[in-house]
């Protein structure tokens, strides 16, 4: 069973998310910053992580950073899943390693889950 870390510092959204993840049948571990999300990575590295951009602290550009810099957690899948949507955060996203950029306004449950099926193989 494929594990999905959901990093994101709204409540509702991180909740809605992994309950969601969980009807799917996936196992999940949920993070309110990055800093959170760290330690959660070191305790045991999941499948894919869901990452929100705008977050207090160390915010999802920085978390997507450290991972891309990291030997362990380089090749980890990440979907980002944000509210931001202007370009230059778009590209930054990518150029750290992003696989996929959702913007929490105009994508789908099904698209979503579309990527986090791809990216943990999981049909």
């Amino acid at each position: 069973m494929s594990t999905i870390l959901v990093v994101d510092d709204e409540a509702a959204a991180r909740h809605a998310l992994t309950r969601l993840l969980r009807r799917e049948g996936y196992e999940t571990v949920a993070a309110g910053d990055g800093r959170e999300a760290l330690r959660a990575l070191e305790a045991g590295t999941p499948d894919l992580v869901l990452l929100d951009v705008m977050m207090p602290g160390l915010d999802g550009l920085e978390l997507l950073e450290i991972l891309h810099a990291h030997p362990r957690w380089k090749a980890l899948p990440v979907v980002v899943l944000t509210a931001v949507s202007d370009t230059h955060t778009v590209r930054r996203a990518e150029q750290l390693g992003a696989r996929e950029y959702l913007v929490k306004a105009s994508f789908s449950v099904a698209e979503m889950l579309g990527h986090v099926r791809r990216y943990t193989a999981q049909a």
